[in-house]
């Protein structure tokens, strides 16, 4: 599971937070080793392998996040809005990163977002969910290629698509009159 807030522990570098898992599994230290330095390296993070949560960035911290999920060798990485926290160049890069990722792992990944364009962008497949109680309204597939170009009409008739799916159950907004 990788959240919003990263969840890493503090006192531990990126390569321990990322080893955790393995090592609480009892695997053999230098498996754990081997583990957390495939990781550090999959995310990019080579250069800060020895720093703590402290000493990084918001985006730095979420790449620690989920190689220490990838690390655990999961079959499905479920992500709770992991980059609503981020700025939105920090954002489009960790996107980007991402798909990388998933190209390499072919992880199955639960992405949970708000954001039109990051469902547009990142998934195969989007199901919108109601306000509450919480049921699935629409579930749609996105047969568009990798890499999506985000300034294509293909792509922004899925997204129009999608904003239109989230908003059918509104009332339209009514405008007041006002007099001069």
């Amino acid at each position: 599971m990788v959240f919003q807030d990263y969840a890493l522990f503090p006192w531990m570098t990126v390569r321990q937070n990322i080893g955790f898992g393995p090592r609480q599994r009892q695997l053999p230290r230098k498996e754990v080793e081997d583990i957390a330095d495939e990781f550090v390296k999959l995310v990019g993070l080579e250069h800060a392998a020895n720093r703590y949560p402290s000493q990084l960035s918001g985006g730095m911290q979420q790449r620690v996040a989920i190689a220490r999920v990838l690390a655990n060798n999961a079959n499905i990485l479920l992500m709770d809005e992991p980059f609503g926290a981020l700025d939105a160049l920090t954002r489009e890069q960790l996107q980007r990163e991402l798909l990388q990722i998933w190209t390499r792992t072919r992880v199955t990944i639960l992405f949970v977002t708000h954001s039109v364009e990051e469902a547009a962008l990142l998934a195969d497949r989007v199901l919108v969910m109601s306000a509450g109680p919480g049921r699935i309204e629409s579930d749609i597939r996105i047969d568009l290629p990798r890499p999506r170009d985000v300034s294509s009409p293909e792509f922004n008739a899925v997204r129009r698509e999608l904003a239109q799916r989230l908003t059918s159950h509104m009332a339209p907004a009514r405008v007041s009159e006002t007099v001069a």
